[in-house]
């Protein structure tokens, strides 16, 4: 078997190797950056608009990014989210499982979030914790036989963002009577964030949405 790292991402890294200059490329190049400073444009004049406007851009913006990271360890099931408010979202999923979420910000924490969902009479309970995130995220790819020789090399993909092992807690409680915020998980119920066991294409949407939550909470807080 072969394991190993196969696209790394890091704060200030380039995205694209250098290539040779070609008078095609100049072209492209130059209305590239066209675009790029068009496009720049738009968004401070949208930035200046939202903040003139007096429309939410805390907590609430970053809610539909964080109930994905908090949904991408069950799967890739269809899902809707209602009763959004400032600091809280609810997800309902589709399909069978009817899986039903409700996710809030733990109070004074601005980037540390917890997900519960009734199962009888208990309470199984999630937290994501973004501030032990470092900004950092890799792709791993692990093969059975020769990687030139698809599809006999049956390769599969996961994506590991760099972060404490804390940065997810997952366990079910009995109770339903306690402080969010003061919630003690059991030994073995956290570990750092990552994804596996789906095509590599569903990981770009996590990556977005990590990005996005990053401008507001940072990496390696």
């Amino acid at each position: 078997m072969c394991l190993g790292a196969i696209g790394v991402r890091r704060p200030g890294s380039p995205d694209v190797d250098a290539v040779p200059s070609s008078p095609e490329l100049s072209q492209y190049v130059i209305a590239a950056s066209r675009l790029v400073l068009a496009l720049a444009a738009t968004i401070y004049v949208a930035s200046i608009s939202h903040a003139q406007s007096g429309q939410p851009n805390g907590t609430r913006a970053i809610l539909p990014d964080v109930a994905l990271l908090i949904h991408g360890p069950f799967g890739e099931d269809s899902y809707k989210l209602t009763g959004t408010a400032d600091d809280s979202v609810t997800l309902e999923e589709f399909g069978d499982r009817r899986m039903r979420l409700e996710i809030r910000q733990i109070p004074d924490k601005r980037c540390v979030f917890v997900s519960t969902r009734e199962q009888g009479e208990g309470l199984d309970v999630v937290r994501l914790d973004l501030t032990k995130f470092d900004g950092t995220y890799q792709f791993w790819e692990a093969c059975r036989g020769p990687a030139a020789a698809p599809p006999e090399n049956r390769c599969t993909y996961s994506l590991h963002f760099g972060s404490q092992k804390q940065a997810l807690c997952d366990s079910r409680f009995s109770k339903l009577d306690f402080d969010m915020s003061k919630i003690q998980f059991p030994d073995g119920a956290c570990q750092s964030y990552a994804l596996g066991a789906r095509e590599k294409k569903f990981y770009i949407k996590y990556i977005d949405a990590y990005e996005r939550i990053k401008v507001q909470c940072g990496g390696g807080q």
